[in-house]
């Protein structure tokens, strides 16, 4: 009686978690117009803003999380539900599927509670490996984004065009999240009336990305100094092509080492199979464990 209590107990405290992520409230006036400066993404609508504030207490909300949450293009509002969501769902699982044993008579140890734990931990941690997942793919997307968005700049130098008409018109030109990104921060420079140069560092800091600051510190030495920029961004974009190509080389070669491994435990499953026999039959053990001729070794006789 007093386990089914309990399972009870933690079956509701799961669904009232879940329930109260989930139920919507009205949105502060600071957060509304802060996502009217974001550009639109298929993730960025806020779900709802209790998530946010139960995981922020929790003590899981960090600023280095929430430039990881602007890299993918994941609103916060969403990351904490899916926290929320997971710890409840690894809570109320393997609670439920302990009071059906019981109903059933099938009696389980009081230690198998700890797995409710366990599995409730790891629904809370599981979007955050998922987030770095992406995180990573994102910013390495970015890097070869704008590589290609500085070859860009260059032509449109090359053709004649002045500084602050190359960067908008290379970020009008380019497709995918990253030109979305460059092309929005751009152009809001432009309507408050900033040096295009402060859009990079202030996307930079935001996402995250330390290429996007150390171009942002090059256009504005060349617009206060008067510098080569074509020159400077060409040595730049080589720059980052060259690292590309170091860390795709790297990544192929990891890949190899990495399918070398079966082929290893293959062989040396195939060598225990051939080697075993011949060792046996060398030691003189027998199939019962015990050297022929010894006191306590009794050979089995066939039976006729």
């Amino acid at each position: 009686m007093t386990v089914s209590l309990l399972l009870g107990l933690a079956c509701g405290m799961g669904l009232w978690i879940v329930a109260a992520a989930l139920k919507p409230r009205p949105v502060p006036l600071a957060r509304a117009i802060a996502d009217l400066h974001r550009p639109p993404g298929p993730d960025t609508v806020p779900v709802s803003g209790r998530a946010l504030d139960l995981v922020t207490s929790l003590g899981a909300w960090t600023p280095r999380r929430e430039q990881q949450l602007a890299l993918a293009g994941i609103s916060p509002q969403a990351w904490a539900r899916d926290k929320l969501l997971g710890a409840a769902a690894g809570l109320t699982v393997p609670l439920a599927v302990w009071a059906a044993l019981t109903t059933l008579g099938i009696g389980l140890p009081p230690t198998a509670g700890l797995a409710a734990l366990a599995c409730t931990a790891a629904g809370f941690f599981l979007p955050d490996l998922r987030l770095r997942e992406q995180v990573a793919q994102r910013r390495k997307a970015f890097q070869y984004a704008l590589s290609a968005y500085l070859d860009l700049v260059n032509v449109i130098l090359a053709g004649g065009g002045g500084i602050e008409t190359a960067l908008v018109a290379a970020a009008d030109a380019g497709e995918g999240w990253a030109f979305g990104k460059l092309r929005h921060a751009l152009h809001r420079a432009q309507r408050i009336n900033q040096p295009l140069w402060t859009a990079f560092d202030d996307l930079g800091a935001e996402l995250g990305v330390a290429e996007l600051r150390d171009l942002a510190s090059a256009i504005g030495l060349a617009g206060a100094q008067g510098a080569r920029i074509r020159a400077s961004l060409a040595v730049k974009a080589d720059t980052l092509r060259s690292r590309q190509i170091a860390e795709t080389e790297a990544a192929a070669e990891a890949t190899t080492e990495r399918m070398n491994l079966p082929t290893a435990v293959l062989l040396l499953g195939f060598l225990i199979f051939i080697v075993f026999p011949a060792v046996t039959a060398i030691t003189g053990v027998n199939h019962t464990g015990c050297i022929p001729g010894t006191p306590d070794c009794h050979t089995p006789t066939a039976k006729p």
